[in-house]
């Protein structure tokens, strides 16, 4: 990969959102948003962490191996934070797949009780803008479950194509079928 921007010095905003790294002083944020989760809603709501966040400790832990992972360039994670309230609803990230390719994958969660802004939109083409800007990768996909067709609209909606399907891919179930997503840095200037 080219050289970048380091992890620990990327701060994103759009019109709404900031996008950045974890802190510790995030933690009370984190920890309210995570209470304030709403009941599941659907087979893909899942919560973002679980018993990461909810002591001071395992959130520095989390913090400090983001850090890690961010210095050695294999995985990028960056919270999700609201401009007005500075109230965390989520986050995303960015993993390497193959370093010689600059090829990585792109997830989004957004908390429940935020779903129907636009966040994850939002937030994943601030993510692109980052891989490609940033981080320097050329290529990034997104996959998400074939009946998930909400976050198959982040993805269009981010500017991502559609590119295919990988069979059985999520090893749950005997395999769960997954619909790729891709853009490449050249596309997305």
């Amino acid at each position: 990969m080219k050289k970048t921007t380091p992890y620990s010095k990327i701060l994103f905003k759009t019109k709404r959102l900031i996008i950045r790294p974890y802190k510790l002083t995030d933690f009370k944020s984190c920890q309210l948003s995570h209470a304030a989760r709403l009941k599941k809603v659907n087979t893909f709501d899942e919560p973002i962490y679980t018993t990461s966040f909810e002591s001071y400790s395992e959130f520095k832990e989390k913090v400090t191996t983001y850090r890690e992972h961010g210095k050695l360039k294999v995985h990028f994670i960056f919270g999700i934070f609201e401009k007005k309230t500075g109230a965390h609803v989520g986050q995303v990230d960015l993993f390497l797949i193959n370093k010689q390719m600059s090829w990585g994958n792109l997830g989004y969660q957004i908390q429940n009780h935020s779903w129907g802004k636009g966040y994850a939109t939002e937030a994943s083409k601030a993510a692109l803008k980052i891989a490609f800007k940033e981080l320097g990768f050329h290529r990034i996909e997104a996959g998400a479950e074939l009946k998930n067709i909400a976050s198959h609209k982040v993805a269009k909606k981010a500017g991502m194509l559609r590119e295919g399907i990988r069979l059985k891919f999520f090893p749950n179930n005997g395999g769960l079928d997954m619909v790729i997503f891709g853009a490449n840095a050249i596309d997305y200037r």
